[in-house]
């Protein structure tokens, strides 16, 4: 578990599996050089030492020879001026000391120690005199005639060296944590800036969505896996969303083809009970108005003949209310032919202006449906019937075009009448629902085209004129070439 919390942080898993190898080698690396460094310092500094006691030979191996006390003190001495020098001892062939410089001095051991080292040329060591650990140089010195006159020994002290190494490691070690420092402080800044910042805008579109923001999407920013990353959020939040509305609009089909198919049920159940109550009207009614008009042949006066004449006006609406009746409750069985648009609207016209009601008709492009023709064209002369008795003196116009590239008619009737009242659009075309005063219409006529309108496919809608009154719209599927009958 602590593993995986380990490496749960993007930062965390740059930094352990990326900055941690490269500071580990890096810190390898110097270690190495540094190891390098050292050893050449070290070799420096003891070749320094080296050159001065070789500067000082000559002067001293000559004073030696003179016996001259003073030069070989000054030749001595002069070593502290040229580097940071420890000691300068000289022996003769006994090892006994004959002049030294220097805080501590050789033992008389060490002195013949190194004196039978020197037998064989020059030598230099580390070693301990009197409790002080140093770096010794020694050169033999010989006479005129080669045979050995004493040594001369130089010393550097160890802490010397080891200071000079260990400045080294501090500056070394120092350096490399600082710019161990400035890698993690840049792979935090880019980090947030690259990586941090982009995440933070995408978890910010997240939360905006799952707060229920369904139209926002993420900002493509960052780097490019980054920007797959929010491309691909946008893409499932654009998926969600297409589902959704399929959902929605399947839901919508659902509600509207059971609400068709619910009102198709009860249509047709009051189809059934208007034409059983027709059926049982119409012969009664036939009786009363045979004896009403034979009543009338023998009326005396013109009072009776008037109420004999009502009695068959209000008879005869009453069977055209049966008629309707009839008509509503009887399903279309006409067969399905091809109707031409303007011939069909030319002859309703002619029907209702032979009644009295004048129509103007807009010719367009004749177009080719597929119906049937009486049914629709008692559609159109009600639509027609209901427009003028709205409007008798105004403008009844119809008009047509087609649409969806020649699949849709569209065809209207407009009048100039006082419009439909908002409140009552939605059950306009319900059964027995009339804007009409009582007695002046049945509430059956556009019932009746909205059933054939639906039997053909089509549509019928209700909106306002541009003349000021009412507009009915009608649309319904063409007959495009190559449609089969």
């Amino acid at each position: 578990m602590r593993f995986q919390l380990m490496f749960s942080s993007l930062k965390r898993v740059l930094i352990l599996q990326v900055v941690a190898p490269v500071l580990i080698m890096l810190g390898v690396i110097l270690a190495g050089g540094q190891m390098v460094i050292e050893s050449f310092i070290e070799e420096r500094m003891q070749r320094d030492l080296q050159l001065v006691a070789r500067a000082i030979y000559l002067p001293v191996n000559q004073a030696l020879e003179r016996q001259d006390l003073e030069q070989l003190e000054e030749s001595l001495a002069s070593v502290f001026g040229i580097t940071e020098v420890y000691g300068a001892y000289l022996f003769d062939t006994e090892g006994n000391r004959l002049i030294s410089f220097g805080a501590v001095n050789p033992t008389k051991r060490q002195a013949t120690t190194a004196l039978e080292k020197t037998l064989v040329g020059e030598f230099a060591h580390y070693e301990r005199i009197r409790g002080r650990n140093v770096y010794s140089f020694f050169l033999p010195l010989f006479d005129a005639g080669g045979t050995p006159s004493g040594l001369l020994q130089v010393t550097r002290r160890r802490s010397d060296m080891d200071q000079a190494l260990v400045t080294i490691q501090y500056a070394s070690w120092g350096g490399f944590a600082a710019v161990a420092l400035l890698i993690l402080g840049v792979l935090t800044y880019a980090h947030q800036r690259a990586v941090g910042r982009p995440i933070e805008k995408l978890l910010t579109s997240m939360r905006k969505v799952e707060q229920g923001d369904a139209s926002h999407r993420a900002e493509l920013t960052g780097p490019t896996e980054i920007r797959q990353l929010a491309n691909g959020l946008n893409g499932m939040l654009d998926a969600m969303k297409a589902a959704e509305e399929r959902e929605i609009a399947q839901r919508k089909e659902q509600a509207l083809m059971s609400d068709r198919l619910r009102q198709s049920e009860n249509m047709a159940s009051l189809g059934q009970v208007s034409a059983g109550v027709a059926h049982e009207l119409a012969a009664p009614l036939t009786v009363v108005d045979g004896r009403a008009r034979r009543l009338l042949k023998r009326a005396q006066s013109p009072d009776e003949q008037r109420e004999l004449e009502d009695i068959r006006h209000q008879t005869g609406r009453m069977t055209s209310i049966i008629q309707q009746l009839l008509t509503f409750g009887r399903a279309s069985s006409a067969s399905q032919q091809r109707l031409s648009v303007r011939s069909w609207v030319h002859h309703a016209e002619s029907i209702v202006a032979d009644e009295g009601y004048p129509v103007e008709v807009i010719d367009a492009e004749d177009i080719t449906i597929q119906g049937d023709s009486l049914g629709l064209e008692q559609v159109l002369i009600n639509l027609l019937r209901n427009a003028r008795q709205a409007c008798p003196e105004g403008r009844v116009q119809v008009s047509w075009q087609s649409l969806d590239e020649g699949k849709t008619l569209a065809l209207w009737v407009d009048d100039e009448g006082g419009g439909v009242d908002e409140a009552i659009k939605s059950q306009l075309f319900d059964p027995f629902v009339t804007t009409k005063l009582p007695g002046q219409g049945s509430g059956l006529g556009l019932a009746i085209v909205s059933r054939v309108i639906k039997e053909h496919q089509g549509r019928i809608d209700i909106s306002e004129s541009a003349l000021g009154g009412a507009r009915f719209l009608i649309t319904l599927p063409t007959l495009v070439e190559g449609d089969v009958l």
